[in-house]
């Protein structure tokens, strides 16, 4: 049990969040039915999933500590293999530099078609963990099933903001788009067709870049095409950095490098939902409404703001499920059902379409 807290922890990059609850005597009450408790690994079927007409459907929990007990007696399995490796036919450039700051190397992990040469679009994959912690490589599983689709993934990391603050890792994220733009050719890529995806401080970055890079007069967009950004997939991010209940997070005072009191116009900068405007691509949001770490306010106001704004988006508002939902079944099952048909509506690859 205490590993299955240290595997979840890990694969999706919220260890500093999960430490934040007594795991050990959480473990040492659930009750376990089976001679090897934990979560087990589910399976997605995905021709059967691709074929619904509908998302799965699912059961809400009234508590998280339901949802925690739920997976240890493994009624709710895991859909997220942290160490499926990457399958013949997909090629995987491991820790490909695409920047040096602050002394130290950034890179990206870039996985696309082996047999096939001809450009395809690009899903920028964007880690979660607060702003302070996180790796590109938790996310070989998602960017494997983005090449399967008919994508190029690259996974990125950025500074964190133990040792650098906003605007770093916005920067770092632009100049990883800038990069795989000038070098397309060498990855099978469609530069002038991009979506951004990422979870938790992953879905700020992936929301933040795709509603900002239109803002004038910001150094970290230039020379950006703004066009080129086809669809943004936020998951459970923090997109309004002003409200209360993410504003006094002690992780977002690190991130802005001050309180809110004495930067409420960096904290509102930083905000992806202050860079929205009427032009702005469309934006997918799924985010679960007792989520504990990012609340759901930050969705629920983003979406509110694409509505008045005539801004294409769906929100799948997950009623009764917790933050990195989509690491198990059946939400993860659900999550991929949208962000599929999200791409297929507003950024098809020529594989899908092929397919329909």
């Amino acid at each position: 049990m205490r590993g299955f807290f240290r595997t979840l922890a890990l694969s999706s990059g919220l260890s500093l969040t999960l430490g934040l609850l007594p795991g050990d005597a959480v473990a040492q009450q659930i009750p376990t039915p089976t001679e090897t408790p934990g979560p087990f690994i589910k399976a997605i079927d995905y021709d059967a999933l691709y074929a619904m007409t509908e998302p799965p459907a699912y059961e809400p929990f009234e508590v998280y500590g339901l949802f925690l007990i739920s997976v240890a007696i493994q009624q709710t399995p895991l859909v997220l293999d942290l160490f499926k490796p990457v399958p013949e036919g997909v090629v995987k450039e491991a820790d490909v530099v695409f920047k040096d700051a602050s002394s130290q190397q950034i890179a990206m992990d870039i996985y696309y078609d082996a047999d096939d040469a001809t450009p395809n679009p690009l899903i920028l994959i964007i880690h979660g963990g607060y702003w302070k912690t996180g790796d590109k490589a938790v996310h070989q599983f998602n960017a494997v099933e983005f090449v399967e689709m008919g994508y190029t993934a690259a996974s990125v990391n950025y500074r964190l903001s133990a040792d650098a603050k906003f605007p770093a890792n916005i920067e770092d994220v632009y100049d990883a788009i800038r990069f795989l733009t000038e070098n397309a050719a060498d990855y099978n890529i469609d530069p002038t067709r991009i979506a951004t995806w990422g979870g938790s401080a992953g879905g700020h970055l992936s929301g933040f870049i795709g509603l900002s890079a239109n803002t004038p007069d910001r150094d970290w967009n230039a020379g950006i095409d703004a066009s080129a950004i086809k669809a943004v997939i936020s998951m459970y991010g923090m997109h309004d950095l002003t409200l209360p209940i993410q504003r006094e997070h002690p992780f977002t005072e690190q991130y802005i490098g001050a309180p809110f009191e004495d930067a409420p116009d960096t904290y509102a900068e930083a905000s992806p939902i202050t860079h929205a405007d009427a032009s702005d691509p469309p934006v997918l949001l799924i985010h679960g409404s007792i989520d504990g770490s990012v609340s759901v306010q930050n969705s629920d106001a983003l979406a509110a703001k694409l509505t008045e704004l005539s801004v294409t988006h769906e929100y799948d508002r997950v009623e009764g499920w917790p933050h990195a939902m989509d690491l198990f079944s059946p939400i993860g099952e659900r999550s991929l059902w949208f962000v599929r048909k999200f791409l297929m509506e507003h950024m098809p690859s020529d594989e899908m379409l092929a397919a329909k």
